[in-house]
């Protein structure tokens, strides 16, 4: 006589034992949101439920919970999440709606996730998870299309430029510029916001305050366009 299969119910609980204790907090955080709100959780709400402080350290754990079936994140949308039922993929799925009516679903879903991004080491990938600090949903319209992150500026050599101390730049990742650009430039493992100028075959780096002299761009790694000034008053 064969052994009868096991119900839904205790399949669901043989697939949980497989999962961390960290990853069964991220789970229920997540299914008590979507009870509570009718909608997903952001990144910073699934941390600050389960006391994990970088937004990729909860990246992390939901790559891993999706490896292993238990949900699907869309890419570039903070709160598309699908959680399945169960932990294959066989199972049926619930797709989170987004919060609000149809016009403001439209705008969110045309939004992107933009990393902002902390101390940069030269020879790694600028959206590595380990510069990343925050993720800040932005629209589109604002941001533009291409690969972006974020710096937040610290100091006034841009101020007549309108970039100012504590501000946050919006850059299109890319390896060039033209004269009249501002970008993000990598020297020594610090990430400077200038104008690029080229004059003669020679790349200076110029600010925007008669207080500071042109930086000489030599030697210097373009990351990036700014496309976006962003400022919290």
């Amino acid at each position: 006589m064969s052994t009868p299969a096991p119900t839904s119910k205790n399949a669901t609980r043989q697939r949980d034992d497989a999962l961390t204790e960290r990853q069964h907090l991220v789970l229920d955080a997540i299914r008590k949101h979507i009870a509570e709100q009718g909608f997903a959780p952001s990144f910073r709400e699934i941390g600050e439920a389960v006391g994990l402080k970088s937004p990729s350290s909860v990246k992390h754990q939901l790559h891993a919970l999706e490896r292993k079936g238990y949900l699907h994140i869309s890419a570039n949308k903070g709160r598309a999440i699908e959680l399945y039922d169960s932990g294959t993929d066989s199972q049926t799925a619930t797709v989170l709606p987004f919060p609000g009516d149809t016009e403001a679903s439209e705008s969110i879903l045309a939004s992107r996730d933009v990393p902002l991004v902390g101390r940069i080491a030269a020879g790694v990938p600028i959206t590595a998870e380990q510069h990343i600090d925050d993720v800040m949903r932005l629209p589109q319209r604002l941001t533009g299309s291409g690969k972006l992150f974020m710096l937040e500026v610290h100091g006034d050599s841009m101020i007549d430029a309108a970039i100012c101390d504590g501000d946050y730049v919006v850059i299109r990742e890319q390896p060039s510029a033209v004269n009249g650009d501002i970008v993000a430039a990598l020297l020594d493992d610090e990430a400077t916001i200038k104008t690029f100028r080229k004059d003669n075959g020679h790349i200076w780096l110029i600010p925007h305050n008669p207080a500071y002299s042109p930086i000489d761009g030599t030697h210097a790694q373009i990351m990036g366009k700014v496309v976006s000034v962003l400022r919290r008053l």
